[in-house]
């Protein structure tokens, strides 16, 4: 058991992407945090303020506009859970998330499957998009397009920090690899849930691969009203505690998922998050990117120097229930089943539960 922890790391990637002298200091530093907290802020990534600035505006947008507008893209309509969810509607852990998104995914076509075919190819598919904020699109694809680039990149570095070769992962991230996007608007509690609840996101793990947050400060709902101080983003800090990751200007928030906290054993840990929503009368934004390999892949155990694999802990016993697949569109599918039971009854009422076994 890691100890606890008293802040999340900063790590500057500029000089690995530059090929300078500060490369190997950065893949230590990135070993470490991922051994530890699993979590740290990234800085020197090259993406403009101006590019992350956009995303936010436009998300900003499509969140004040009314609520029939929104639910014309709702992700009941879409088998591959892209569109709107409104308010409460998202699940983690059996209680209703404080806030409201839309889910985006790289855009393909859907695909007509046969009796042989898995069922997570089902997740291939277009996007909802807002007629009524047509920016949108343009700008949330290029930032998905300038992640995927950085993402790219780093998981070589991830190899590279674990003592393998650069490109120990390509073929899992050469061909389709999934991006995902969610814009979220976090606000506080509704009429019908008590004004002490304050699940912006429960308690969980990132199911996938490795995380970037994008986070905007809290703001009032009114157009310049006073930003009190208020926890979001937290991470467990190991001792029973959280820390709270604040928002940083020219940063993201990234972590580790649990698809590569399997593959390496428990020594790169996924660890445990929330949001916490903010008080009455204020929204915070923010913008999660998910980067994985292609739905097909399967994450075999990393083969670690004897070194690294003498520092893993003696594994947790499974949790029934949040079994983990090493099979990317298997996991992938299961929680979007879990998170999503209005689409799951519509469009997937035909696919079991997922098994409780790893």
């Amino acid at each position: 058991m890691p100890a606890a922890r008293r802040d999340l790391p900063s790590l500057d990637i500029g000089p690995f992407l530059a090929g300078t002298a500060g490369r190997g200091a950065f893949l230590d530093a990135l070993r470490r945090a991922c051994h530890g907290p699993g979590f740290f802020y990234l800085t020197g990534h090259g993406i403009p303020a101006a590019q992350t600035g956009a995303v936010l505006e436009v998300s900003r947008r499509f969140f004040r506009l009314p609520a029939a507008a929104k639910l014309e893209i709702e992700n009941i309509h879409s088998p591959h859970f892209r569109g709107y969810t409104r308010l409460g509607h998202e699940i983690t852990r059996g209680s209703a998330d404080l806030r409201e998104q839309i889910d985006i995914s790289d855009e393909r076509p859907a695909r007509t499957l046969g009796p042989d075919d898995p069922l997570y190819l089902r997740l291939d598919g277009p996007n909802q998009w807002p007629r009524q904020v047509p920016e949108l699109r343009a700008a949330v694809l290029a930032h998905m397009t300038r992640l995927g680039e950085l993402s790219r990149s780093l998981v070589r570095a991830f190899a590279e920090s674990l003592g393998l070769p650069a490109g120990h992962f390509d073929r899992s991230f050469a061909h389709e690899p999934r991006s995902h996007v969610k814009l979220i608007r976090y606000l506080a509690p509704a009429d019908k849930h008590p004004a002490e609840y304050d699940q912006g996101v429960g308690s969980h793990k990132d199911g996938g691969f490795v995380t970037f947050v994008l986070q905007d400060d809290v703001r009032s709902l009114a157009a310049d009203g006073p930003r009190p101080a208020s926890p979001g983003l937290q991470v467990a800090d190991g001792a029973g505690g959280w820390l709270d990751a604040a928002p940083r200007p020219g940063t993201f928030v990234v972590n580790i998922g649990e698809m590569f906290e399997l593959a390496t054993r428990g020594y790169y840990r996924a660890t445990v998050h929330r949001v916490v929503s903010p008080p009455p009368g204020h929204e915070r934004l923010s913008v999660a990117y998910f980067f994985g390999p292609r739905l097909s892949a399967t994450l075999e155990p990393v083969p670690l120097p004897a070194e690294l694999a003498r520092e893993i802990d003696d594994p947790s016993p499974p949790d029934p229930d949040n079994p983990i697949f090493a099979q990317h569109g298997e996991n992938t599918l299961k929680s979007w089943l879990r998170s999503h039971p209005e689409v799951a009854r519509r469009h997937y009422a035909d696919v079991d539960p997922p098994k409780g076994h790893q």
